[in-house]
């Protein structure tokens, strides 16, 4: 379990993968600062939140997340993608952050977010 300060966003497209996802993170003990379905609500939650992690869905509709995500380095902010594609699949587009496979179970997330930290931990 995380420490209460831990906060993250989620970027997904589908609402109730959202909502679900989001209950699965507060129930790890993060904070959810916020959601988005679409890039540029990403780009905005973004401009007014300061979270410690970002929860991106690669694929959102007509645009991807990538664009996000590299907003999100360019901040210091750890990025885990969530997919319906394979890891071996999008790995190369991703930059060596964790990538998720949905579905996915709490512990699975749980793993995943552990990793975007440490790896951050470590490059900083």
């Amino acid at each position: 379990m995380q420490a209460i300060d831990q906060s993250l966003i989620i970027v997904e497209d589908e609402p109730l993968i959202s909502m679900m996802v989001g209950e699965i993170a507060e129930d790890l003990g993060w904070k959810v600062d916020g959601s988005a379905q679409t890039e540029a609500d990403a780009f905005a939650l973004l401009n007014r939140s300061v979270p410690s992690l970002a929860l991106l869905d690669i694929n959102l509709g007509l645009t991807t997340s990538l664009a996000v995500a590299a907003s999100c380095r360019d901040r210091g902010i750890p990025v885990v993608f969530i997919t319906g594609y394979s890891a071996k699949e999008v790995s190369p587009l991703c930059g060596g952050a964790p990538v998720l496979a949905k579905p996915f179970s709490p512990e699975d997330l749980d793993q995943a977010l552990r990793r975007a930290m440490v790896a951050d931990a470590l490059i900083a």
